[in-house]
C-alpha cells in the first residue's frame, strides 16, 4: 500500500498498525474510479445532517459527474472490459460440494441465448465405482424441457479441450504473426463498425445543423414578442419548446460524440488483447482465473450429425476483442 511504501522509504515505523497490503475492496474501488477514464465524479459522500457529521454514501442519482475533464489514462474499451470482468461471476455459484464449476457464468446457449447449467452426471461402472462426469446443459431446456429448447449437453472436459486449443492458437497468432493478425483484426472491427459510424456521423451532422436553427428561432420569438406580432403566452410556449429541444439535442450530441470517440479506439483494444493472449502459448490446462481474464462468453451450439460424424459449433468471445471471425 502507498502509506506502507512511504514509511519504508523514509525508514520510519508505521505506528497505525495498518495492514501493508491492499485488500479486495481497495482494488475494486480503484477499478471503478472513473478518473482513469478522464471523468471527475464528486458528491459521492456527505454528512447525515448539519448536526451529525458522520460520513455516509450517497445514491448514484445525487453524484455530480463531469466528463472529459482531463486526458484519460485508459480507453473506453479497456474500461468496459475491466467492468465486465469486475462484474463477472468469477467465484461462480458453489454447489453442494462447495466447489465452483470451471465455466460458471461464461456459457450461453447458441440457439436461445439462455445460460448453461452445470451438472454432475454419475454413472456406475461394472466395478461399482461412480465416476463423475461434469457437464453443462441449456438452462431453458433444464427448466422447461424439450418444448423450451434442446439440451445442448456438453461435457466439461471436451469443452475445456476446445477452448484450450483456441486460446493456444490465438496466442500463437499474437507471438508469431502479430503484425498480420493485428491488421486483420482492425479491418474486421472497422468493417463491423463502419455502417454504425456512418449513421452516427449523419445524426451528429443533423444535430449540428439544428442547434443554430434553434438559436435563430429563439431570437425570432423574442423579436416577434417585442414587436407585438405574437402574444406573450405564445412566446413563452415557443421558447419552452425550443429550450427543451435544444437540451435534448445537446445531450444526444454528447452521447454521439462519446460513441464516435469509442469507435476510434479500436487500435487500443486490439493491442490490449494481443498483449494479454500472447502469454498463453504454453498453457497446458485451463483454470478459472485464466478463463475469467480472457473470456467474455462462449456460445455452445447443439450437436448434429454430418456424414456420420458428430459436429458442434462454438463461438468464443474474448475480452477486449469479442468474437474473432477471420
Amino acid at each position: 500500500a502507498p502509506r506502507t511504501f512511504y514509511y519504508m522509504a523514509e525508514g520510519r515505523e508505521n505506528h497505525r498498525g495498518e495492514t501493508p497490503f491492499w485488500n479486495d475492496v481497495t482494488v475494486k474501488t480503484i477499478l471503478r474510479n472513473e478518473v482513469y477514464l478522464g471523468h471527475m465524479v464528486q458528491n459521492k459522500t456527505g454528512t447525515v445532517s448539519y448536526k451529525n457529521h458522520k460520513q455516509v454514501s450517497k445514491p448514484e442519482s445525487e453524484w455530480i459527474r463531469v466528463e472529459n475533464t482531463h486526458e484519460p489514462l485508459i480507453s473506453q474499451d479497456v474500461w468496459d472490459a475491466v467492468q465486465r470482468m469486475d462484474n463477472h461471476p468469477s467465484r461462480g455459484r458453489s454447489g453442494k460440494s462447495g466447489s465452483v464449476s470451471l465455466f460458471a457464468g461464461l456459457l450461453r446457449c447458441m440457439d436461445c441465448g439462455a445460460s448453461m447449467r452445470y451438472m454432475r452426471d454419475y454413472r456406475k461402472k461394472t466395478s461399482g465405482k461412480e465416476p463423475e462426469y461434469k457437464a453443462y446443459v441449456c438452462n431453458r431446456y433444464a427448466s422447461g424441457g424439450k418444448d423450451a429448447c434442446s439440451s445442448h449437453y456438453i461435457n466439461q472436459k471436451a469443452l475445456a479441450h476446445v477452448v484450450l486449443l483456441d486460446i493456444r492458437s490465438k496466442s500463437m497468432w499474437a507471438q508469431f504473426g502479430r503484425a498480420e493478425i493485428r491488421e486483420k483484426l482492425l479491418a474486421q472491427k472497422e468493417s463491423a463498425g463502419r455502417e454504425k459510424t456512418k449513421t452516427l456521423q449523419a445524426e451528429l451532422s443533423a444535430i449540428d445543423r439544428r442547434l443554430p436553427e434553434l438559436d435563430r428561432l429563439v431570437q425570432s420569438a423574442y423579436e416577434d414578442k417585442v414587436l407585438g406580432k405574437i402574444p406573450e403566452n405564445l412566446c413563452v410556449q415557443l421558447l419552452n419548446g425550443y429550450e427543451a429541444e435544444r437540451k435534448a439535442k445537446q445531450e444526444r450530441r454528447r452521447e454521439l460524440t462519446e460513441q464516435l470517440a469509442a469507435s476510434r479506439e479500436n487500435e487500443q483494444s486490439v493491442d490490449a488483447w494481443l498483449d494479454m493472449v500472447q502469454d498463453y502459448y504454453n498453457l497446458e490446462e485451463l483454470d478459472r482465473p485464466t478463463l475469467v481474464r480472457l473470456i467474455q462468453k462462449i456460445e455452445v451450439g447443439e450437436k448434429r450429425m454430418v456424414d456420420g460424424h458428430e459436429e458442434r459449433d462454438f463461438n468464443i468471445y474474448y475480452n477486449f476483442i469479442g468474437h474473432i471471425d477471420l
